[in-house]
């Protein structure tokens, strides 16, 4: 272990870290690690991937008063898997120190998450709306809690969050610790999160320094063409877990029924799906039961899955950051990675902008008799073994872990 954890000074947290297998952090809780530890508001931008969570859960859990039993910690997050992924990280963290953590989301019987309350959980995790419905049942109280994170903080506070995570801000003591975490942050997000913070410290950092790569490509089919071209493109790589993201929910059920016409095991998540198929499916693509997960950007948010291989953009996305958010599911914590973005002829100038706004290169193919060809017509082969080739690494969300298949020579 790096001397990176040396600001780690509680020797049950050293000991799960060590027990866990991380050697050092990344590069977003390096510079966040001792900011938080002094009690500063943050405002931390990092990409997908790059271990954000334990980025905050790491100094505020040093930071929690074991003698007080209360809440002393609120998160906040957008979705019910992002609540349970952070809740499931927080649980583990805590025990190594003899305390506990409990999780807040829309869907479940609000008595059972009361009763959660009242055993007294030092960090409560939970969506916008669970947690601002409890405080106006006075079943939440927040006067204690001396730090608030709030994760995904650009997807936070656009797109209906806003009113319910600032009517819980106005709720916390006014020096209430207050950390933004989030992959993106337009200057509009930033100036918005600045009136909220005091004084916030803004740390901005890359993906993990990794000698493999995401290598984004783009195919130009008719649109008549594009089912089949997503059935090719699916089959011709051969990943073990591949993410396909559509714009709505229409045409996910349309493309879930296509793929399964051709005999390809697949399912689908959208705001619709019914919670118990939608726990069921993720759990079988997390245990590469199931290789297609066909989603919509809002079903997508607060999936955690370290391993994905291949993420294909089936309709453009929306935008430039929403682009970077679909194609930070795969390559995560430096693993290798596919993104397809498949468009219609006069949609190609999306992908152009795309590539131009994040500076990345998004290479033109197509596929030819099995193989994915450049436009001169030279072969090559991006078949999921050979992504696996590439990579030797493995890690999530969660911090540089060490990976059973490192190379250490």
């Amino acid at each position: 272990m790096s001397n990176d954890f040396m600001q780690i000074t509680r020797g049950p947290i050293v000991t799960f870290l060590r027990e866990r297998g991380y050697e050092k952090l990344t590069p977003i809780q390096a510079q966040t690690l001792p900011v938080i530890l002094e009690g500063k508001d943050v405002i931390a931008e990092s990409p997908t991937g790059s271990g954000k969570t334990m980025a905050y859960l790491l100094p505020l859990v040093q930071n929690l008063d074991e003698t007080k039993k209360e809440l002393q910690v609120l998160v906040l997050a957008p979705t019910q898997e992002l609540v349970m992924q952070i809740y499931r990280e927080a649980t583990q963290l805590l025990a190594s120190i003899g305390m506990h953590a409990a999780a807040l989301i829309g869907g479940v019987d609000a008595k059972r998450q009361m009763e959660k309350l009242k055993t007294h959980p030092a960090i409560v995790i939970g969506t916008p709306g669970r947690v601002k419905e409890l405080l106006e049942m006075r079943k939440l109280k927040v006067h204690t809690v001396k730090s608030v994170v709030i994760d995904e903080a650009d997807r936070m506070l656009d797109r209906g969050f806003a009113n319910p995570v600032q009517d819980v801000l106005r709720r916390l003591m006014r020096d209430t610790q207050r950390l933004f975490f989030s992959a993106t942050l337009s200057r509009q997000t930033q100036a918005l999160i600045k009136g909220m913070a005091h004084e916030p410290v803004v740390i901005a950092t890359e993906a993990p320094d990794s000698k493999y790569e995401v290598l984004h490509f783009y195919l130009v089919e008719e649109g008549r063409k594009k089912a089949d071209a997503l059935r090719r493109l699916i089959r011709l790589v051969n990943a073990k877990k591949t993410l396909v993201f559509l714009n709505t929910i229409e045409r996910v059920d349309e493309i879930k029924e296509k793929l399964t016409y051709h005999h390809l095991d697949c399912e689908l998540l959208h705001r619709d799906t019914p919670k118990v198929d939608r726990a069921r499916a993720l759990q079988h693509f997390r245990d590469g039961k199931l290789p297609v997960l066909i989603v919509t950007d809002v079903a997508a948010r607060g999936i955690d899955i370290s391993d994905v291989e291949l993420v294909i953009h089936y309709d453009p996305a929306t935008d430039a950051d929403t682009y970077v958010h679909r194609s930070g599911r795969t390559g995560r914590m430096g693993k290798a990675g596919l993104v397809f973005s498949i468009v219609l002829p006069n949609q190609r100038f999306i992908i152009q902008k795309f590539a131009k706004q994040k500076q990345i290169p998004i290479q033109e193919k197509a596929m030819s008799y099995g193989a994915l060809v450049d436009p001169s017509g030279e072969r090559k082969s991006y078949s999921g073994q050979k992504a696996k080739q590439r990579e030797s690494s493995t890690g999530d969300r969660t911090a540089g872990k060490r990976g059973p298949s490192r190379n250490r020579s």
